[in-house]
């Protein structure tokens, strides 16, 4: 590992109250996945620190590049630039921007994410064809549609609890419905001040019938628009939406 990254430029985004604290460490250059996450342990390692960290690279003050890539590289851009000043923060804000938000990216993120945290339950036969090699856009959105949490007990997840699929799902739901209305959410109290019904998802509190029957009823309300966007290309591997396009096989804009 390059000693210059154990002292590179790091900064806290996201939500401040956040349990985790999500940081952004700033490199010259982005190896390969593994070497990444190589870094990434031992940067924890070296500096005694259990953050969640992506490798970004910046040009021009923009993001341009992130790995793991758990979000959007728009996404990730913006939401340091509106969350920065949340965090008691070492370093000058990089970011001198916002960017354009990609918003075919983000769906499609966002159903994928949701279809993924659902693959061992009991709707595993319909979600994981899916999920597997290239498969017509519209497939993953009648998956969406078939998808009922109301008859959830359990994702059965290997590396997840419960409890954070419970927050995570309505939060990739409600940012998206936010971003096709044009606003941008990156806190949790941003995401609870829109839609007041997710605050136990989000909060992590104990979930109640009525709790669970509204995710079911934004879900469905996302899916009812989804249908009337005018998505182009469903059948291949590209999907394109406007002057939007992107490769579904390695979720990245064109």
């Amino acid at each position: 590992m390059d000693t210059f990254l154990l002292q590179a430029p790091y900064y806290f985004f996201g939500s401040a109250n956040s349990l985790d604290k999500d940081v952004l460490l700033e490199c010259e250059h982005i190896p390969d996945k593994q070497t990444s996450q190589e870094w990434i342990n031992a940067y924890r390692q070296h500096h005694h620190v259990s953050w969640n960290i992506n490798l970004i690279t910046i040009q021009d003050g923009v993001i341009v590049n992130t790995i793991p890539s758990k979000s959007t590289i728009d996404g990730l851009n913006n939401a340091l630039f509106d969350t920065y000043r949340l965090h008691i923060q070492a370093y000058p804000l990089p970011v001198t921007h916002k960017v354009k938000r990609h918003l075919l990216l983000n769906i499609y993120r966002c159903i994928r994410t949701v279809l993924t945290f659902c693959t061992r339950t009991q709707y595993r036969s319909v979600i994981r064809p899916t999920l597997n090699g290239i498969h017509p856009f519209f497939h993953k959105l009648d998956s969406l549609e078939l998808l009922d949490f109301t008859t959830l007990t359990s994702f059965d997840a290997k590396y997840t609890n419960d409890i954070d699929i419970w927050k995570t799902i309505p939060f990739y739901i409600g940012q998206t419905l936010a971003l096709l209305d044009g606003v941008e959410i990156y806190t949790k109290d941003a995401l609870v001040d829109s839609f007041p019904q997710f605050t136990n998802f989000i909060y992590r509190q104990p979930l109640t019938s009525e709790d669970i029957a509204y995710l079911q009823q934004t879900k469905k309300q996302l899916a009812t628009i989804l249908r009337t966007l005018p998505f182009e290309n469903p059948e291949s591997g590209i999907l394109i939406m406007g002057d939007e396009k992107i490769d579904m096989s390695l979720e990245v804009a064109l």
